[in-house]
């Protein structure tokens, strides 16, 4: 008995054969890309069409590669980058497709805070404005009047694959969350937000419970995509929050998923807004939950980066880059703690929503390479300081978090957590234990599990969980925790030149 998922990121799209032990005999890939406007160079979008038939390639390659038959699963459900939508007018028909990075709500984010200024972020839970719906829909009144005047329904991307798939239009209270007009506290559509920019409400989907199903793969969308018709969709949520099903994540619980970026979120079971505006609040999947963020920002990017950089004279460059990935953790074993005093800030911060546009410096510092008694720079303890740079930030996020409760436990998911060595870097870094689940596709195993509930194969999201989460050994820390302190402190000075 298995299940799909399907999770359309920032950067590609992809479909995870699951079944209902959490083993996963197939999964398919692919990259996709935005088009940046020639007239606004901070905006970026994506023709839906062209991203619905990636999206059918990579179900048609999970099922090919997991060697089922489409008989053998019992439903579908999706998940998706948080702030990204589809816009579309009352025929079904795509309008735009616009990502997470589409920054055209800059333009017009004045007239949120003109109208309602701090009370958006106490009603939403989002700050700045420029990030979510509102202010982009604000953008279109205003330079593109007439395909504003068009649109009948806002979707989150997760929530529009599942409009292609069944012709439902619905969303869960952890995707909502993420457009920026919900009311965080009683989660329900703000009417407040809608007024102060005049929009009608009734674009927005209807919101449902995760595990729930929402419709039926339709025939179209069987000869599109393979799944068969009949098949059940279920609701899932946004990526983050399905990657905290697939922790396990409960109250008072942080878990840091570190993948392109690093959200480092504590399951609350009350509401809290924080009003100096440095986080984020967000309805989680399960009721009665929030979950509060302090992001790390881009973290496994930054590596991503480095990695490219040291390859890109290679003989082969992709090849050099995938042997550094799959030798990461060969490569960086005998690095001690600090890098051999290579100390690096390249992206990855401690959150604050006041300044989450502010673009700093890149530094570097290392000991002078041609001195006899140092230890030179090399291509290995580079990207050991990278990884400590994003360990780093994430204990200060984890700082932060803790300002608003106790942790009762620390766990990772996500890309980085792949490897043996992150867990236990970041176990040293944080001087906490650190649990990581066997499986690290967070986003899609979450996904998985609300399509396992919603097929009756258990009882509960709880239940799902218990049975589809496996978990590798604690990681503890050992004698290099004390070592960091220092260095720790030496990334907050270096992260602080300039400002």
């Amino acid at each position: 008995m298995v299940v799909a998922a399907i999770d359309a990121g920032t950067t590609g799209v992809r479909c995870m054969i699951v079944d209902t032990k959490g083993d996963s005999p197939g999964i398919s890939r692919t990259s996709w890309d935005y088009i940046t406007p020639p007239e606004l160079e901070i905006a970026k979008e994506f023709e839906p069409s062209k991203f619905w038939r990636l999206i059918c390639k990579v179900i048609k390659g999970a099922i090919k590669h997991s060697g089922i038959r489409t008989t053998d699963l019992k439903a579908v459900s999706t998940t998706s980058q948080r702030h990204g939508l589809v816009l579309l007018d009352s025929d079904g028909i795509e309008l735009h497709g616009c990502p997470n990075i589409d920054a055209r709500g800059a333009m017009t984010q004045y007239l949120i805070d003109e109208t309602l200024g701090e009370t958006y972020h106490e009603i939403t839970g989002c700050w700045p404005p420029m990030m979510f719906a509102p202010s982009r829909l604000a953008w279109f009144e205003e330079e593109k009047p007439d395909l504003y005047e068009r649109i009948a329904h806002l979707l989150p991307i997760c929530d529009w694959i599942t409009y292609r798939l069944s012709g439902a239009c619905v969303t869960d209270a952890s995707s909502a969350s993420a457009t920026g007009f919900l009311d965080v506290r009683n989660n329900t559509w703000s009417k407040d937000v809608a007024s102060a920019l005049d929009i009608d409400l009734g674009i927005l989907p209807e919101i449902h419970d995760a595990g729930e199903v929402v419709g039926e793969v339709t025939s179209k969308a069987e000869k599109e995509c393979g799944l068969p018709e009949g098949l059940p969709v279920v609701q899932a949520g946004a990526d983050t929050h399905c990657a905290l099903l697939a922790s396990d994540s409960k109250v008072n619980e942080i878990t840091v998923i570190a993948g392109s970026t690093t959200p480092v979120m504590m399951i609350l079971d009350s509401h809290l807004c924080v009003p100096d505006q440095k986080i984020w609040t967000g309805a989680h999947m399960k009721k009665g939950q929030w979950a509060i963020e302090s992001n790390a920002t881009l973290t496994g990017a930054v590596l991503e980066w480095a990695v490219r950089f040291l390859c890109e004279r290679a003989e082969n460059p992709l090849k050099c880059r995938q042997a550094t990935f799959e030798n990461l953790d060969n490569l960086v074993k005998e690095i001690p703690p600090g890098s051999d005093e290579t100390s690096v800030t390249l992206g990855p911060s401690v959150m604050d929503c006041q300044q989450i546009t502010d673009v700093k410096l890149a530094r570097m510092v290392f000991p002078q390479p041609a001195l006899p008694q140092v230890t030179p720079l090399n291509s290995a303890r580079m990207i050991h300081a990278v990884l400590e740079n994003v360990a780093f930030a994430i204990r200060g996020n984890v700082e932060q978090l803790q300002e608003y409760g106790q942790p009762t436990c620390v766990k990772t998911i996500g890309g980085l957590s792949r490897s043996e060595t992150w867990p236990h870097l970041l176990a040293n870094v944080l001087n906490k234990p650190v649990r990581a689940p066997i499986q690290y596709e967070g986003s899609l195993l979450g996904a998985a599990i609300c399509a396992a509930k919603g097929a009756d194969c258990f009882s509960s999201i709880d239940e799902a969980i218990k049975a589809m989460v496996n978990w590798r050994a604690t990681y503890t820390p050992d004698d290099r925790a004390s070592l960091y302190d220092r260095y720790y402190a030496k990334w907050n000075e270096l992260s602080c030149v300039g400002d």
